[in-house]
């Protein structure tokens, strides 16, 4: 079993991957001392595959299954507080009540948040299902639902008490899904890893197959950076958090444009770092040859790399994106493969401009 240990001052927790994992997960959990009543949130597509597997692993632990819709539609301030309601009858006096998040990451992301804020905290575990929240949604404590204006508008730092990966799951996904995980994956390799850019340049076919030796290393290797990352900056006040978002105010501006349904995450991220490459060139900060290798890249894991959009909504939903500063632009760019950094004061119309331009880019 891999170990991965996130030493925070006030909330450490570990990260335990290992294959077929979840098997005696609610053993694993009973030793953590949580409580003693589990509300265990699934997504409906996990249910589909693992209501059974889930039923069996906690059958001597006391709990409750409550059943989310699938992807952005679980991250709705209706969900949230149908969870909260679905406690409160739950939450007897004798009963001491936890989260357990089985799913994607905006099972984690919406079941994180509500663990933040009923009396004022309650533990929550995450077991990750995608590659997406694998190797990242599930690591950092970062908790959010969305509002028709912008994405994770609303949220809280509220770190889980543990995670626990499971490669298994994986089995069960769309290709779509594991290439969503994959975007988030090239994302590590660009931020902080010009090695693990070669990896998976070199072995995209393998990934692509889920092959478990390629798998694990996507999974160690991203969950590691991500897990450095959080022991230096936790509540992203330092800039360093801050990097794991390359191309992600466009991405999220993408999801909102579309209202959550025609773009995936995965796929918005995709085109996200393209568009925080190009604005990295048109300032000055990486060549042409930069953005050619990641779109090259994400060409063979088959992610999109042309989108139609309109601009003007783009930029609107940009406007709302939680890293601006003082009225202007705050982003994380590109200087080379591996290395990146968090630039503010970009104008409005300079974003403008490179959103027109990289429309046609594109």
């Amino acid at each position: 079993m891999k170990v991965i240990k996130i030493n925070l001052s006030k909330n450490p927790y570990n990260i335990y991957i290992e294959q077929n994992l979840f098997k005696n997960i609610s053993s694993r959990i009973k030793g953590l001392n949580l409580g003693n009543f589990a509300i265990i949130l699934a997504s409906r597509s996990v249910l589909a595959f693992y209501r059974k597997k889930i039923e069996k692993s906690f059958t001597n632990f006391p709990h409750r299954i409550i059943v989310l819709p699938d992807g952005e539609r679980a991250k709705t301030k209706e969900s949230l507080f149908r969870i909260i309601q679905e406690i409160i009858k739950t939450n007897k006096l004798d009963r001491k009540v936890f989260i357990v998040c089985i799913g994607g990451g905006t099972v984690g992301d919406v079941g994180g948040f509500a663990a933040s804020i009923y009396k004022r905290g309650i533990p929550y575990v995450q077991v990750p299902t995608t590659l997406l929240s694998q190797i990242d949604a599930s690591i950092g404590g970062k908790t959010a639902i969305d509002l028709k204006e912008a994405k994770n508008i609303l949220g809280a730092f509220y770190q889980p008490k543990v995670v626990f990966i499971d490669p298994n799951f994986l089995n069960t996904l769309k290709k779509k899904q594991v290439k969503e995980g994959i975007a988030e994956a090239v994302k590590y390799a660009v931020i902080k890893n010009s090695a693990f850019f070669i990896f998976l340049l070199k072995n995209y076919r393998e990934i692509l197959s889920l092959k478990p030796s390629s798998i694990l290393k996507v999974i160690d290797v991203c969950a590691n950076i991500k897990a450095k990352i959080v022991e230096i900056d936790e509540v992203e006040k330092k800039s360093i958090r801050t990097i794991l978002n390359f191309g992600h105010t466009f991405a999220h501006a993408l999801e909102a444009a579309s209202k959550y349904k025609k773009i995936s995450h995965g796929e918005a991220v995709s085109l996200g770092m393209l568009y925080a490459a190009f604005l990295s060139n048109r300032v000055g900060l990486c060549s042409m040859n930069e953005i050619c290798q990641i779109r090259d890249l994400l060409k063979k894991f088959e992610l999109p790399v042309k989108y139609k959009y309109d601009f003007k909504t783009i930029y609107k939903a940009m406007s709302y994106d939680k890293k601006n500063v003082s009225g202007q632009f705050r982003l994380v760019l590109l200087e080379s493969i591996g290395k990146v950094k968090v630039v503010g004061g970009i104008s409005e119309g300079l974003i403008s401009k490179t959103l027109k331009e990289f429309g046609a880019f594109i």
